[in-house]
């Protein structure tokens, strides 16, 4: 296991780093293949941060004691330790120094207590405003915690307090978290809308996770909740008690892998979350059973060209599926060439295929001409373009699929990588009738 020396040694270490590395370094870097070998890792150094505990930062990398450094490894880790969100900058640096050759991790940390507005257009639709405000503690204790509250106003109301912890027994490598929340949400499925016209869901919930982290790169738990929900007009369908309000317990037993270099943008690595949900139990009137999974993978091809895929599904069975229970394209997942087109079904799959180019690698400015805290004075910026192709349906159990039901579509555009692991998408698509469509979103497509 990495560890990290006392502080004086640490201080002449990173001194000498600071004022070398830049130079011998760089200028080997330019010679030499990004897997040729560098030499071995007699310790790992961790700097530049205050408030976050370095296991947090050890934990997220793939080099420790004893192992061959090479530029390749060097850069996944600097994505990994950032797609941590703790940090607004990551540097690794290897080197030898008096016979010690060491890994020294460089980092600028961000804002950890962010108060925010939240505002926007549920959906999309410019009728459906919302507004309100939340409170995230991203770090607390330094320890990579999360607390987060928020409190929403407008279409479809909400408030909701969570609490995790990444690593709540180091021991055994346990993490934990759980949370409460209420939600006032306007009815999804569109089959009932066009018989009777709106209607409302109001959602309590409240639920437990326990799970493991096995390797770096892979983990599994147990989720337990308790949901109830009520239709402020009933329709048969739309809950499966006569009362117009269905309450029962859940658990779900999940994996996942995930080696992914940077999580909000990815260009190597795989991700696969699958999971296996039970609704309801003993006398519960909504009693069914869900498998969910999630296949990603990311390839660096020549010329600095990457290709990205996924393939994703839901696949139920058991008793009656309520309309709260369907899934969906066209809200959180959505079909580019049919982005506001509402799909609905029982089960759905979907497929996306993205070539990427980066235009502007991602890099680290520092903004000196305003006086901001350091958390903010450092950002990071990229510029990739994408080519891709989707598809993707729903279906209700006992339909007859076949490769007309199928929604697909194809097109480009361009990503921004702003800081904050945020994601802009501003592309182009056509479906396979070749009808176009403009797309503007705030989020990673794969």
């Amino acid at each position: 296991m990495p560890t990290t020396p006392p502080l004086r040694r640490f201080t002449l270490v990173a001194v000498l780093l600071l004022t070398t590395w830049p130079a011998t370094a760089l200028s080997q870097a330019s010679r030499m293949s990004p897997d040729a070998p560098l030499g071995v890792i007699d310790t790992v150094i961790v700097g530049g941060n205050t408030k976050t505990r370095a296991y947090v930062i050890l934990d997220e990398m793939s080099l420790r004691k004893g192992d061959t450094a090479t530029f390749a490894a060097m850069e996944y880790d600097k994505n990994r330790i950032y797609g941590l969100g703790l940090f607004t900058r990551v540097d690794i640096a290897y080197d030898s120094l008096q016979g010690m050759r060491f890994l020294f991790v460089d980092v600028n940390e961000r804002w950890y207590l962010i108060p925010y507005p939240i505002f926007g257009f549920r959906d999309g639709d410019v009728k459906r405003p919302f507004g309100g405000a939340g409170f995230l503690h991203n770090n607390v204790g330094g320890r990579n915690q999360k607390l987060y509250a928020s409190l929403v106003f407008g279409s479809d109301p909400s408030a909701a307090l969570s609490f995790s912890d990444p690593l709540i027994d180091p021991a055994h490598r346990l993490f934990f978290s759980g949370g409460l929340s209420f939600s006032r949400v306007r009815n999804k499925t569109q089959v009932d809308v066009q018989t009777t016209g709106p209607f409302d869901e109001l959602n309590y919930d409240l639920n437990g996770t326990v799970g493991k982290r096995f390797t770096l790169s892979q983990t599994a738990g147990l989720n337990l909740g308790y949901h109830a929900i009520h239709v402020t007009s009933w329709y048969s369908g739309r809950t499966v008690s006569n009362d117009g309000t269905d309450r029962f317990p859940y658990a779900t037993v999940f994996y996942g892998l995930d080696s992914r270099d940077l999580y909000e943008y990815a260009s190597r690595g795989e991700y696969l979350s699958a999971s296996l949900t039970k609704y309801g139990f003993g006398g519960s009137a909504f009693n069914v059973s869900r498998m969910f999974a999630d296949m990603r993978m990311y390839r660096e091809l020549p010329l600095g060209f990457i290709v990205a895929s996924r393939l994703f599904g839901n696949l139920t069975w058991g008793g009656e599926v309520p309309t709260y229970a369907h899934v969906f394209f066209g809200y959180g997942d959505r079909l580019r060439g049919w982005f506001t087109t509402v799909i609905e079904g029982d089960d759905n799959v979907g497929y996306t295929l993205e070539l990427r180019h980066y235009l502007f690698p991602p890099r680290y400015f520092r903004v000196n001409f305003v006086s901001l805290p350091p958390e903010f004075s450092i950002l990071r910026f990229g510029i990739a373009a994408a080519l891709f192709a989707n598809t993707g349906t729903a279906w209700y159990r006992g339909d007859r699929l076949s490769w007309e039901s199928l929604y697909s579509g194809y097109g480009g555009g361009l990503h921004f990588l702003l800081p904050y692991s945020l994601v802009v998408r501003v592309e182009y698509a056509w479906n396979q009738f070749h009808h176009g469509e403009f797309i503007l979103d705030l989020r990673g497509s794969i």
